[in-house]
């Protein structure tokens, strides 16, 4: 991961970001992130942090924990 990457879960209400990678073994958590448009290249936009996170995706918002967060790659914009 370089300087300007993090996982998601570092990131604060309000704050935009590029998905850069999942890091993530789990084919079934893999295929269930990509269904919800969680892929390398697209941007999110953070609402809240607990008690999950909670994030926008174009027009979906998904709420996941902070396990599944910590696999989400992001690049701030």
């Amino acid at each position: 991961m370089d300087l300007l990457s993090l996982s998601l879960d570092c990131l604060q209400p309000g704050q935009s970001a590029d998905v850069v990678e999942l890091r993530t073994t789990n084919p079934a958590r893999l295929d269930r992130l990509s269904g919800y448009g969680i892929v390398p290249g697209s941007r999110l936009h953070l609402r809240q942090l607990t008690p999950a996170l909670i994030f926008r995706i174009e027009e979906t918002e998904i709420s996941i924990d902070r396990e599944i967060a910590r696999e989400i790659i992001v690049r701030l914009v």
